[in-house]
């Protein structure tokens, strides 16, 4: 696994809600941890050469933010469950990048223990990023989406 390989592995754990993803095949062996509205990629960089293989550290790498982290304000999920980013499974979103929505406006719902709780714009914004896939499990305080304050 090369440098290339593990940045594709790090922007697609940014797509996803996971807070945790752990990786290890042969001298390669990298973390992954969302904490805030940061993810962090601790570990080798890219495998020691075949040649001469690299001791195993006894200090891990310092963490370094990952390359796709929110950059702006989010939007964080206030509760654990599924979001649905749409109202029905054959409906558009309820908002999508670029999209304006007033204070009020249903950004998605989060189905809790079977009970569908919609998620309403506490403020006038604009849309930059969706950070969560339509169906994924979240936990609370997962970034959701990345805004600007209008």
């Amino acid at each position: 696994m090369d440098t290339k390989d593990i940045l594709a592995v790090i922007e697609k754990f940014n797509q996803t809600a996971l807070a945790e993803f752990k990786y290890r095949e042969g001298s390669v062996e990298f973390h992954l941890k969302r904490h805030a509205d940061v993810v962090y990629a601790s570990g080798p960089a890219a495998p020691a050469p075949a040649a001469a293989p690299a001791p195993h550290s006894a200090a891990p790498a310092a963490p370094v933010p990952a390359l796709a982290a929110p950059v702006g304000e989010t939007i964080n999920s206030p509760i654990v469950g599924t979001i649905y980013r749409t109202p029905a499974p054959d409906a558009p979103p309820f908002v999508e990048e670029g999209k304006m929505v007033k204070k009020g406006d249903t950004l998605c719902i989060i189905e809790a223990m079977k009970v569908m709780n919609e998620l309403v714009a506490e403020f006038d914004c604009e849309i930059l990023r969706v950070l969560v896939d339509n169906q994924h499990f979240v936990e609370y305080g997962t970034p959701l989406f990345e805004v600007r304050r209008k």
